[in-house]
């Protein structure tokens, strides 16, 4: 994993030749198909490691390749066993839940490439050192007071910013994120937001591809540079920070 929560990639991919494969592969399938309406798997059952064909992130497969010349020219890239290989789109004033990817397991790798974003998209992931119960108390609090969660970045800084910071993800390079820590990927913005999404089998060949391309650091972004937007939250809390030990009254 990472040695900073989040490093990303020395080569930058042409975003305009990612977006256009982004169109093709809406032709094949839309968005609205897959896994919670927001997602959209690229490749066929054959081309992903035979134990995780049926998982939930790739089914249905849209079979897209051979319309995304970049997609696939990534997907075959990598000499390590595809887990899932997938488009996920965020809708504008929306976010996903504060989460942790820790079901994910330790063999294997995630990886994100923002291709398609907007000013107001921030990721949000936990501060060295923050400890976890301050944030579910935290979480706890809102959810009782009955206030909709309707968040724009002041009032997210105020709730949350002693245990987060937020990170702008430019298109175009891959970002190797440590998404065991909880984290969540915010739209305030008026378009929508769509990144690839690869996750792959750990081994020698794919420690060595990123060891020596995952070499960028980001630095968060300073509380006065966050930018205008809101968004609603459906529900604030999922995975790690919904285990009964941090159930707080």
């Amino acid at each position: 994993m990472p040695d900073q929560n989040i490093l990303i990639s020395s080569t930058r991919y042409d975003v305009g030749a990612l977006e256009a494969d982004v169109k093709a592969a809406r032709q094949a399938m839309d968005f609205g198909t897959g896994v919670y309406g927001h997602s959209l798997s690229l490749p066929r059952a054959s081309d992903i490691e035979p134990s995780y064909r049926e998982h939930r992130n790739n089914v249905p497969y849209a079979d897209a390749l051979e319309l995304c010349p970049l997609f696939a020219g990534i997907f075959h890239g990598f000499l390590a066993p595809k887990v899932s290989f997938r488009l996920l789109r965020r809708t504008a004033g929306s976010a996903y839940s504060i989460h942790d990817d820790r079901d994910m397991g330790e063999h294997i790798v995630r990886m994100q490439l923002p291709v398609i974003t907007n000013p107001g998209s921030l990721f949000m992931i936990q501060k060295d050192g923050a400890e976890l119960e301050p944030i579910a108390r935290r979480i706890a609090e809102i959810t009782r007071s009955g206030q909709p969660l309707v968040f724009d970045y002041p009032r997210l800084v105020q709730s949350f910013g002693e245990w987060f910071d937020l990170f702008t993800l430019e298109p175009g390079y891959f970002n190797l994120i440590e998404t065991n820590k909880v984290h969540t990927l915010i739209n305030a913005g008026t378009t929508d937001r769509v990144t690839l999404a690869i996750d792959l089998l750990r081994n020698d060949w794919l420690d060595d591809w990123l060891a020596r391309n995952i070499t960028g650091k980001i630095a968060p972004l300073p509380p006065d540079k966050l930018p205008a937007g809101t968004w609603e939250w459906s529900a604030l809390q999922h995975g790690l920070l919904c285990h009964p030990r941090l159930q707080l009254s």
